[in-house]
């Protein structure tokens, strides 16, 4: 009976994913909420009511795919290994980590793990504008952790810096995982691109406060020459 009750299960899950993976094609040619049931039992060679056994249409499909793709993506972060804190970035030269964070490397396991799904949730023409926007608030959350750890101030700076930083997420994920020929990089050298930025702004907000308090030391000095 439970070798039964396995095989039937598993049966089960290879037709919901046969389901998903006949979406996810099918995306490529047409913007996601314009497609139908019938396109999909036709493509994938099952019936409506087998759809519907696991699916109530195409907005619960969308659904539970980007709910699965979520719930992964916060699981990976959630599994971030602590970091050792810099209180400022006036440290730099002396405490900073250059490595790669673990919220970096995460992004790129995670698109490389669901790299068909994600290429099509990114696709600007035919992909979920909303996905993205929710997807962004996720990565936010986690680059502001991360700017903490780096002891970067909160300030305006590091704001605008954040905003470039998550469409370059999303640009790098894009690039990487469409090129397919003998200029595709590695995962480490796209996460190391990647990485760089986050070094320079931390680099540049060191230098920046480093500047100013030279300033103000000339200005003292000025203030009150030696006699």
């Amino acid at each position: 009976m439970e070798q039964g009750s396995n095989q039937k299960s598993l049966k089960s899950q290879q037709t919901r994913a046969k389901i998903i993976d006949t979406y996810l094609d099918l995306i490529v040619d047409k913007k996601w909420d314009k497609i139908t049931v019938k396109e999909i039992c036709e493509k994938a060679s099952i019936t409506r009511g087998t759809f519907y056994q696991y699916f109530e249409g195409i907005y619960d499909l969308m659904e539970q795919i980007e709910t699965a793709l979520f719930t992964e993506i916060k699981a990976r972060y959630a599994a971030a290994p602590p970091r050792a804190h810099v209180t400022s970035t006036k440290f730099f030269e002396e405490t900073f980590d250059c490595d790669p964070p673990y919220i970096l490397t995460s992004w790129f396991e995670f698109c490389k793990n669901n790299s068909k799904a994600m290429n099509v949730m990114l696709d600007r023409k035919h992909g979920d504008t909303y996905f993205v926007k929710r997807l962004k608030v996720i990565i936010e959350e986690q680059l502001h952790t991360m700017m903490d750890e780096d002891g970067l101030a909160n300030d305006a700076f590091r704001h605008h810096y954040v905003k470039i930083f998550i469409e370059l997420h999303f640009l790098a994920a894009r690039s990487w995982m469409m090129e397919n020929d003998s200029y595709s990089l590695s995962d480490d050298e796209v996460i190391s691109l990647l990485n760089s930025m986050r070094v320079g702004i931390s680099y540049l907000s060191y230098k920046r406060e480093r500047d100013e308090e030279d300033a103000e030391e000339q200005s003292a000095a000025a203030e009150c020459p030696e006699k």
